[in-house]
């Protein structure tokens, strides 16, 4: 949401923006952005409850994000926070009398798919899914069509795939941020080769840029077209996470920033049984009903990450320089 804020502002929208910042923590929006932030959970009626007074829309949003492992040691906190996140916001909304509300999905709700490319349809066709979070998108949708059938309000359902945000950090801990962000912090942050991969690397994933996301949520989210619709939202540019990680050993090495840049090699890893071996989406719907396509490549998007975790490791060295110089005098 911190993308898509600046798109809906610049669109002439007064935004309020409600998150816990209990995994980003808070960030003070630009003096050109402004926008009103609140601190807290939009699981809390009271909180919420006043701040929907005229509000025309709202994009709910929250969820206990995590990558492929940490859907596992959340999995209580996913499926009874996030739920009872998304039935407080539509309860709240209805009697406010909001106009519309959008919900962000997932591609995890194809989890258990066999056909592919996945079309929006075929949900409806596919066993349940296995991991909480999955479950808990696919009941979140329910949701948000089950107030249109009771208490008709409008919804918009979005299903993005495998977003990629260069802002997003790796860890020690593997699986709990997305894959792009650790495949940088153990290539070039620790110098791993062989590089650790989860299970044997040869999942299949379609990458896109969080900007055509976020600018597709900001022009469309509210627009007649989309409204009691779902989307998917995603890149046909398919690929194995050993050919992700190859792509951004290439460009490390471009950049000067593999001190041993001799050819990549793969450690696998255990990963939890219920990891989806392929994700495959099909994006015709919203190219054919909204005219929107993803125009940024995936070499183009892990360039921009490449570049972020740079420019954070910069930030982080004149850091630490201003706090010596401190302790200096």
């Amino acid at each position: 949401m911190s993308a898509t804020i600046p798109f809906l502002l610049d669109a002439g929208h007064e935004v309020i923006g409600l998150d816990t910042c209990e995994k980003w923590g808070q960030k003070k929006p630009s003096s050109s952005n402004y926008y009103r932030f609140i601190r807290g959970s939009c699981a809390d009626p009271g909180l919420l409850r006043p701040l929907l007074k005229g509000v025309d829309g709202v994009i709910q949003a929250a969820a206990t994000l995590f990558g492929v492992m940490g859907f596992h040691r959340r999995a209580a906190d996913i499926l009874s926070n996030d739920l009872n996140a998304q039935q407080t916001v539509l309860r709240l909304s209805s009697e406010a009398g909001v106009s519309r509300v959008v919900y962000m999905s997932s591609s995890m709700v194809y989890e258990r798919a066999e056909k592919e490319p996945y079309r929006e349809e075929e949900v409806e066709n596919i066993e349940v899914p296995q991991t909480d979070y999955g479950l808990s998108k696919l009941v979140g949708e329910r949701l948000s069509q089950a107030f249109y059938k009771q208490y008709q309000l409008p919804y918009t359902i979005w299903r993005p795939f495998n977003v990629i945000d260069p802002a997003e950090e790796g860890s020690d801990d593997a699986g709990v941020s997305h894959v792009f962000a650790d495949l940088i912090y153990r290539m070039i942050g620790q110098q791993q080769n062989p590089l650790k991969v989860l299970g044997n690397g040869n999942q299949v994933r379609s990458f896109v840029h969080i900007r055509e996301v976020a600018e597709a949520l900001a022009r469309y989210s509210f627009d007649h077209s989309t409204e009691n619709q779902v989307f998917n939202l995603g890149r046909d540019e398919c690929v194995t996470i050993r050919e992700l990680a190859s792509q951004l050993y290439q460009i490390a090495c471009e950049h000067g920033l593999i001190d041993d840049p001799r050819p990549l090699e793969f450690e696998p890893s255990p990963v939890a049984s219920t990891d989806v071996k392929r994700r495959v989406g099909c994006f015709e719907k919203a190219a054919q009903e909204l005219g929107w396509t993803s125009s940024i490549s995936l070499n183009t998007s892990l360039r921009d990450c490449v570049c972020a975790f740079l420019d954070r490791a910069r930030s982080a060295m004149v850091s630490r320089s201003t706090l010596d110089r401190k302790s200096v005098v």
